[in-house]
């Protein structure tokens, strides 16, 4: 596996015959299948209230360490998730992404942009006579861009942030409302009790990737705010953040499980559990954003609508405040190792 910044030139040797193996730890041949061998209704959930998605499986997990240091999968093993240019995106037995047609093809996958680094894994299709290739990770125009053919492909394909700022203790107003915030393990981790309330960050984002880790005990309500109007509660898009809602919160509302945006798009269901830290990651560029959880993307969503300061009656691309949400008087929920990575010509405007 290569393990290269941004804009990197990869060389991937594909057959053993006759060279030296690059960054390949495994090659073999996948047998071909024209339809995604994966459950629709977990890779593209319906968007419409009362969607439950299933829990999405077989996917390519990332270890605890992976996911610490940042790293996010741009193709998930399963489906096309997130890709543009899918016409030309086939899924072959063995989890490797790769294109119908013959030749090159480039595809390419929405990012904000940020400086990054990349981890990539390829893989042969079918029959052929060994050689080289070169897959250039390049960014342009807000995109993620690879070479792509139906002769090789790609077992796995991560990237993450090499750029990023903590956003620790000092960082962050005390709770509002009916909130309770209190800082513990030497600042690192910070509890936010009860509701409704929020923790506000001092400074306002604009395009980004934001990262963090969070813990609840039970199946508690609570979100990540962006792009918020500071000073007013939860006037925000929401990342979500609800571990195994009930029932009565899909009837009602869309982007209900734990990486959705909540009101806006229904997110792809990984399983996230209580008593565990689980990881997010939200992107956020112009009017288009997209989520992942514990690695894998679950959401990816443009807003049309007309704009408006307030991002709960419309678009807002102007820079606002993160808040941290406290749904109600049940909330109990931990965060830790809060990062953001300023995307190049973000609005980002300093403190009060």
């Amino acid at each position: 596996m290569l393990q290269k910044m941004f804009s990197p030139v990869i060389v991937l040797c594909i057959l053993m015959t006759g060279c030296t193996q690059i960054g390949v730890t495994e090659t073999k041949k996948v047998e071909v299948i024209e339809t995604y061998n994966v459950d629709r209704a977990a890779a593209f959930p319906e968007q419409k209230p009362g969607t439950q998605p299933p829990v999405l499986t077989g996917v390519l997990k990332l270890t605890d360490e992976e996911l610490k240091q940042g790293r996010i999968n741009l193709f998930d093993g399963v489906s096309t998730y997130g890709w543009e240019e899918k016409p030309v995106i086939l899924i072959a037995k063995g989890n490797v992404l790769f294109a119908q047609d013959d030749g090159l093809n480039v595809v390419k996958h929405w990012f904000p942009d940020i400086k990054f680094g990349s981890t990539l894994s390829g893989a042969n299709i079918g029959e052929g006579n060994g050689g080289t290739f070169e897959a250039e990770v390049k960014y342009a125009g807000g995109f993620v861009t690879l070479p792509l053919s139906d002769k090789f492909g790609y077992k796995e394909f991560r990237i993450y942030p090499t750029d990023t700022r903590l956003l620790g203790k000092d960082d962050w107003k005390p709770a509002s409302g009916k909130a309770t915030s209190v800082w513990t393990n030497d600042g690192e981790v910070i509890e936010l009790r009860g509701g409704s309330g929020m923790v506000e960050s001092n400074d306002e984002f604009g395009d980004f990737v934001l990262q963090l880790e969070y813990m609840t005990e039970t199946p508690v309500n609570s979100g990540v705010f962006f792009r918020c109007i500071r000073g007013e509660e939860m006037n925000g898009y929401e990342c979500q953040i609800f571990n195994n809602p009930p029932d009565d919160q899909y009837k009602k509302y869309i982007g209900t499980d734990t990486g959705g945006l909540f009101r806006r798009q229904v997110g792809r269901n990984v399983g996230t559990q209580d008593n565990v830290w689980n990881y997010v990651t939200i992107a956020a560029s112009g009017n288009r954003f997209a989520t992942w959880v514990n690695g894998i993307q679950v959401t990816d969503w443009t807003d049309k609508r007309p704009e408006d300061p307030n991002p709960r009656k419309g678009l807002r691309t102007a820079a606002g405040t993160i808040q941290l949400q406290g749904h109600d008087e049940t909330t109990v929920i931990k965060f830790r190792n809060i990062r953001i990575a300023v995307a190049k010509d973000s609005g980002k405007e300093t403190t009060e």
